[in-house]
């Protein structure tokens, strides 16, 4: 049987990898630590369906990207936020901590930034293959989806961050 000690050596070695996963999710700190809190409490749940042939990083990363993504379904399905003015509307968004303050280059600064802007299919391909340094085929197996799919996400995502960059200058 496996035991709790066991989980809490593996989280510790790929935490910071998946801390920086949930940064690149989620594009805000606190909603970053909410992800990886879930993603952890998900994995201590399920530990007894992990199967120690898989690498345990690729095995956590998915449980991550599902619980992303069933936060955004949720997101989604809740009622719209309702603002009685645009005054309240913009403040409100004034409000959202800006984290690019961790990139120390100008160009790299306004690369995130267009990465955060993408879709979140394409956003979750690019940030698993050139952030966290996954091949297409582990990416394709973390998010469960065909390499092929893998490939046209990033080629199109590829597009449109050059699209964005070349706007930017």
């Amino acid at each position: 049987m496996k035991s709790k000690t066991d989980i809490s050596e593996h989280i510790e070695k790929c935490g910071e990898r998946l801390s920086r996963l949930c940064i690149n999710l989620c594009r805000d700190h606190h909603d970053a630590a909410d992800l990886f809190q879930d993603t952890c409490l998900r994995a201590l749940k399920y530990y007894k369906t992990y199967d120690a042939s898989q690498e345990f990083e690729k095995w956590i990363f998915r449980i991550c990207v599902n619980t992303y993504k069933s936060t955004l379904r949720r997101l989604y399905n809740s009622r719209p936020l309702l603002f009685g003015s645009n005054d309240e509307h913009d403040e409100f968004f004034e409000m959202i901590p800006d984290d690019d303050d961790t990139a120390t280059h100008e160009e790299y600064k306004e690369l995130l930034k267009a990465v955060k802007r993408l879709s979140e299919k394409y956003r979750v391909v690019v940030v698993l293959r050139y952030f966290n340094d996954y091949s297409e085929k582990e990416t394709a197996e973390i998010l469960g989806i065909p390499t092929g799919t893998v490939k046209s996400r990033l080629n199109a995502a590829k597009v449109l961050l050059r699209k964005e960059m070349e706007h930017e200058e």
